[in-house]
């Protein structure tokens, strides 16, 4: 890791991209006194990140804001970011494998395809995944029983251009939306509300990242950023169109193209580097 790299993705200073410069705040654990945040239940998450339909183990009432039993001993929390009330929660795990657990963290994260080993790593220990989650400020329907999810990627960077979903029952348009990005977002409608991941450590390890999405810590890289957004944009118009009972309130999409969001394909880019 060079030291100018690290510095320039999380010193606000050295970068305007840096993310506390595009309007992000952060917490450094579940408990901070300026906190926005989203629960989820944990067997949900980790099934569909794991591109399953069914939990491997029972459901325990383990969520991302209170974990309990195995998950309370997890080696690192949930932690959260959050730009006018739209919130992005990171939370990392280790895969189950045949030998047992790495980590009391893995207890539902058992990919149907093995993630591959991150660079550097020799043994399967490192078979980590760390899910970044997208939730906007305002649901997708009225219905909060409903839970519907699919995905068509686990972060593997070798995936064909289309993928088939392998967990859920998308439609062939949501189908066609997930593979039209480079990370292939899954997601999740859960509460009511749409919830859009992507396993982002693998992305972070290609030769063509950038600094900003390869080192940055606590927040949200404009990378990482621009993928979910867009996602979360395209798959919420399509999904409202299938969903029953649409939620029919006021919905307010942030401005990816303003000065905190300065990407090269920007026009202004030129004026904030």
């Amino acid at each position: 890791m060079g030291y100018l790299a690290y510095m320039r993705a999380n010193r606000p200073g050295w970068s305007r991209m840096h993310w506390k410069n595009r309007g992000w705040d952060a917490s450094i654990d579940r408990f901070g006194a300026k906190h926005e945040a989203f629960d989820l239940p944990i067997p949900l998450l980790y099934t569909c990140a794991s591109g399953r339909d069914h939990p491997m183990f029972p459901d325990d009432g383990s969520t991302l804001m209170n974990p309990i039993g195995e998950f309370e001993k997890a080696s690192r929390p949930t932690t959260y970011a959050w730009r006018d009330h739209w919130i992005v929660a990171s939370t990392l795990s280790y895969a189950f494998n045949n030998h047992g657990a790495s980590t009391v963290s893995c207890w539902y994260c058992a990919p149907v395809r093995p993630f591959p080993r991150q660079i550097g790593d020799k043994g399967d220990g490192s078979r980590r995944m760390d899910v970044s989650i997208l939730r906007a400020p305002f649901p997708i329907t009225e219905d909060t029983g409903l839970t519907s999810f699919s995905t068509c990627s686990l972060g593997h960077t070798d995936d064909p251009p289309f993928m088939p979903p392998y967990n859920g029952d998308p439609s062939q348009a949501m189908v066609r939306l997930m593979n039209s990005f480079r990370m292939k977002p899954g997601w999740i409608v859960w509460d009511g509300y749409l919830h859009v991941w992507v396993n982002s450590l693998y992305w972070k390890q290609l030769p063509d990242a950038n600094d900003d999405f390869r080192y940055a810590i606590g927040g949200v890289p404009a990378t990482l950023e621009l993928e979910l957004f867009k996602a979360y944009r395209v798959y919420y118009e399509q999904l409202r169109c299938e969903l029953p009972y649409p939620y029919a309130g006021p919905v307010l999409w942030p401005d990816q193209c303003d000065p905190r969001f300065p990407l090269p394909s920007d026009p202004r880019y030129g004026a904030y580097v």
